[in-house]
This record gives structure tokens, sequence and C-alpha cells, in this order.
């Protein structure tokens, strides 16, 4: 028994040729990849700071943590923010949602809004390419027409450029700054034609 012990203190630790299916090197390789994790993995530049802007908007809106007596689940207390812009949406009355379906047969699950020309898809990513980048403060300027109004009643908050596609250019993530009650984050994927820069605020 001892001499197992030796044996293994001298290699990879739980290491046993007698049962392995792989080199003790191979071993060791892989138990150091499980014990790191991935959060251990290398990120980014973009990654990183997308990790550290999180981190701190996190810290910027905790008030602190509340454990309980009991053992249950601790309780996270949080400040309020600002209210969001107010939203004039009204829903589509029954009339016209009827016509449109008229219409368009295939509209009936969605109200949707003529899609951008190649031509103006080009012109409009290059009017942002001296601004479209990680961490751009934004505000969006419109939304797609919705059935619940979810989509207009982001128009007008303001957030960060979270994520640049490379593959839909025309379309960009927004990592929102939180409204009223809101606790989790809110990435939104939206159309680059409802964004727009604006200044960085004072702090």
């Amino acid at each position: 028994m001892n001499g197992d012990g030796d044996g293994r203190g001298r290699g990879a630790r739980g290491y046993n040729p007698k049962i392995a299916t792989v080199s003790e090197e191979e071993f060791a390789e892989l138990m150091a990849i499980v014990r790191e994790g991935p959060e251990r993995a290398r990120l980014t530049p973009e990654g990183q700071w997308r990790r550290d802007y999180h981190a701190a908007m996190v810290a910027k809106r905790t008030i602190g943590v509340q454990p309980d007596l009991f053992g249950a689940k601790p309780v996270t207390h949080m400040h309020k923010t600002r209210p969001g812009p107010v939203s004039d949406w009204k829903p589509e009355p029954v009339e016209e949602k009827l016509a449109r379906i008229a219409r368009d047969p295939n509209a009936t699950f969605g109200i949707g809004r003529p899609a951008l020309g190649e031509d103006e898809k080009a012109a409009l990513i290059r009017s942002a390419a001296n601004w479209l980048r990680v961490g751009q403060r934004v505000r969006l300027t419109g939304s797609a027409p919705s059935i619940d109004g979810q989509f207009e009643r982001r128009v007008g908050r303001v957030g960060v450029v979270w994520r640049v596609s490379r593959t839909i250019t025309d379309y960009v993530h927004i990592y929102l700054d939180p409204v009223g009650a809101e606790r989790a984050e809110k990435i939104v994927f939206v159309e680059l034609r409802d964004v727009e820069p604006v200044e960085e605020e004072k702090s």
C-alpha cells in the first residue's frame, strides 16, 4: 500500500497505471483543465471587457447581501434605478389587423416592416464605421413593430454596444442600462438602423 502511495506521489496525483487508458502526462493535463474550469479560459480583450463591465454594473447596483438565519437562499438587495422611457404604444386595432391579414395572409402572426436593400445596408454600415465598437454608448431610436409592444417599449433606452456580429452586420447586440426594478441584465439584438451613438456620461 505504501508502495502504491509512493508511486502516486512521484507522478500525477490520482493516476493509477493499472486502470489508466491515457499516459500520465495526458492525465495530468486533463486534470489541470478540470481543476481550472472554463472560467480560467483565456478571454479575448472584448470578452474580458464584457466580464468586467457586467461585474461593475452589478456591483454598482448592489446594496448588500442578507443571509437567511434558517439556511435559505440569501437575499440580494439592489438599488432601484430611474424609470425607463414612457411608451405611447397601443395594441393594433382588430379592424386594422384583419385588413392587414386580408392583404397578406403570411402576416397573421407578425407585423414586420420592409427590410433594407443590400445597398441600404452597405450605406448604413459605412455610416456607423466611425463609432460602431464594443463599449460605445448608444440609444435605441426605433424598433420593428411588435404584436405586444415589447420592441416599442425599448425605444429611448440607452446602453452599450455589447457585441458586433461579423456575419449579420446590420444587427448589433446592446447591453441595456437597467431601469426601474430590473435586476437581470437585458441584452437585445437589434437592427443597426435603430441605434445611434451618444456621448459618454460624465461621472
